[in-house]
């Protein structure tokens, strides 16, 4: 078995790692730490992508739909610790196979990964079917259910310590924007500051 797994934090590419090492003992396992560089990783023969839902560059749909035309014979499965339900049912539509929260437990995910392996596709029944406020990242703060995709997206930077300029580069905002989606996210979450915003998005397992 061959796999990619995509992240841009390299603590949480190293547990994916791990989990797949132990389940896969034969497995080729590859890292990418943004799209670019996954792209860059196109070859036959690739069973498997485990990929952010907020990777730098290109996130969400999109980068879901680029990389299942890129590897067409791979099964591309999405990993994040926030998503919205019509983010994850649109990249289905898209063609990924599946939406694992970087909150399941091993037994969990490697119970979603067989099935997917086998041809299956795996998203949570509470992504679907429950309102924001019963997936895990709201119940740890329920104001992050009022965060539109982008702004979760830019508080997943912030919180890995990025400044304004970074965040802009990464997801193609200027500057003056990023501030803005900040400045909203600090007062949707109830946050003081950066490093208050940074502590609950850190407990809600968005990274």
């Amino acid at each position: 078995m061959r796999a990619i797994v995509a992240d841009d934090h390299p603590l949480y590419r190293e547990a994916v790692r791990l989990r797949l090492e132990r389940l896969f003992v034969s497995a080729e396992i590859a890292e990418a730490a943004s799209l670019d560089e996954l792209l860059r990783q196109v070859s036959p023969g690739i069973d498997l992508i485990l990929l952010d839902l907020h990777m730098p560059g290109v996130a969400g749909v999109t980068a879901a739909a680029q990389t299942v035309e890129a590897f067409p014979g791979a099964a591309v499965v999405l990993m994040s610790g926030l998503a919205a339900a019509t983010e994850v049912t649109e990249a289905v539509r898209a063609g990924a196979r599946g939406f694992l929260p970087k909150t399941m437990s091993p037994d969990h995910f490697a119970a979603a990964l067989k099935l997917i392996l086998d041809g299956g596709s795996y998203v949570p029944a509470d992504i679907l079917q429950a309102e924001p406020e019963s997936t895990p990242a709201a119940r740890a703060h329920p104001g992050l259910q009022n965060l539109t995709p982008r702004e979760q997206q830019v508080l997943v930077r912030l919180a890995t310590g990025s400044p304004n300029k970074e965040i802009g580069r990464d997801l193609g905002l200027a500057e003056v924007t990023v501030k803005l989606h900040v400045r909203q996210i600090l007062k949707k979450i109830g946050a003081r500051n950066r490093s208050e915003a940074a502590s609950i998005a850190t407990r809600a397992g968005m990274i």
